[in-house]
Formats: structure tokens, sequence, C-alpha cells
């Protein structure tokens, strides 16, 4: 018989805390290029970069006019930088000026670039 009510305070206090954790550590961090490239190069080269957030405006397109999966962007801090989009979706109508959403990981090297997986017009 007393089992019952330490088993329903259990639940009332662990379903609310699990819930809470499962939500802050699914969330994709929003961040400039120059972080997601900071949090790039702190991974091990056999590891994939974190998946992030980047909010800022189309810059130029690679043939206007034109689909293609490849456009230059600036971040909050006004850096510019090139996205290559690989995800399943048709990527929505871009324009310079637009305001986006990419969801994907930063690469370094020579010419650094944003990988998206996920493009979303703001």
């Amino acid at each position: 018989m007393r089992l019952r009510p330490i088993v329903i305070v259990v639940l009332l206090l662990g379903v609310p805390a699990a819930l809470f954790l499962a939500q802050r550590f699914a969330q994709v961090p929003e961040v400039t290029f120059a972080e997601a490239l900071r949090l790039a190069e702190e991974q091990p080269s056999e590891e994939r970069a974190p998946k992030v957030m980047i909010r800022g405006v189309v810059h130029a397109l690679a043939a206007p006019g034109q689909v293609s999966p490849t456009f230059w962007m600036q971040d909050a801090q006004g850096q510019i930088f090139a996205v290559d989009y690989t995800g399943g979706e048709a990527l929505p109508v871009l324009t310079p000026g637009t305001r986006v959403v990419v969801l994907g990981h930063a690469h370094g090297g020579a010419s650094p670039y944003f990988h998206a997986s996920e493009v979303r017009r703001e």
C-alpha cells in the first residue's frame, strides 16, 4: 500500500525531468559561421562536426535565375560564406536579401564552407 504513493510521486517528478532533459539536448544550437568552424575544428578528424543552425541573409547565388545547391550567405556577424545544400527536399526560391535559416555543419580548410542538410526561409 505504501509503495503506490511513492511510485506516483516518482512519476510526477521523473517524467517532467526526463522531458526537460530530452528537449534540452535535442535542440540544435544557433551559432555564427565562425563559431560553427570552431566547433568543427574541435572534433577529432574521424568524427563529423556537430549539427548547428545559422540565421542570415542570402548574399549571392551561384547561377542567378537557376536552381543551384550552392549559394553564399551572410550571418549576424557580417561574415559571408558558401553554403552547399545536400538535403532531400527542393531548395526554396532564394534571391539575394532573402532571410534564411540553415542547419548542418561547417567544413574548414583552404575554402571553408557550410554543408547544409536543411534550408528554410525565415
